[in-house]
């Protein structure tokens, strides 16, 4: 785990932040600054289900924002399909920040631990099938076996 990455929102501020885009999408328009910031929220939520409804509300504002504000944006969708263990999305995202802003420390560190769960999990993977494969040859193996007997 990593802190700067993998930390969660409270209960209390998720509600807070949800709280307040309520209010706004009731009131008729949702500030880009509310999206974000209840965007931001969900993302560093601990539920896969807010994470994906966080990124869902960052896709909607790039669009709309500012050359800045997309740079926060770009950062935390790749933050949120990092979050969602998608690896490929989230690397999309933080090279694309890296393309504006090649010396990003946040987003190196960010492509850095990407890459690492990239590299952990296609292993990972990797030894599943090869164990699923052994398991296979066994079983085939043992049938070849009984029927000659």
């Amino acid at each position: 785990m990593d802190p700067e990455f993998d930390d969660v929102v409270s209960v209390e501020d998720l509600m807070a932040l949800e709280r307040r885009y309520a209010e706004e999408r009731r009131g008729g328009e949702v500030s880009r600054r509310c999206q974000f910031e209840y965007a931001w929220g969900l993302v560093r939520s601990p539920y896969g289900q807010d994470v994906a409804r966080g990124v869902a509300l960052l896709q909607e504002l790039m669009p709309k924002g500012t050359r800045e504000e997309q740079r926060d944006y770009v950062f935390y969708l790749a933050l949120g399909n990092y979050r969602l263990k998608e690896y490929e999305r989230a690397l999309g995202h933080v090279e694309r920040l890296l393309g504006a802003e090649p010396q990003n420390p946040q987003g190196l560190r960010l492509r850095r631990l990407i890459r690492d769960r990239m590299r952990r999990d296609g292993l990972l993977g990797a030894a599943i099938v090869g164990g699923v494969a052994l398991g296979v040859a066994g079983l085939l193996g043992l049938a070849i076996s009984r029927a000659r007997h």
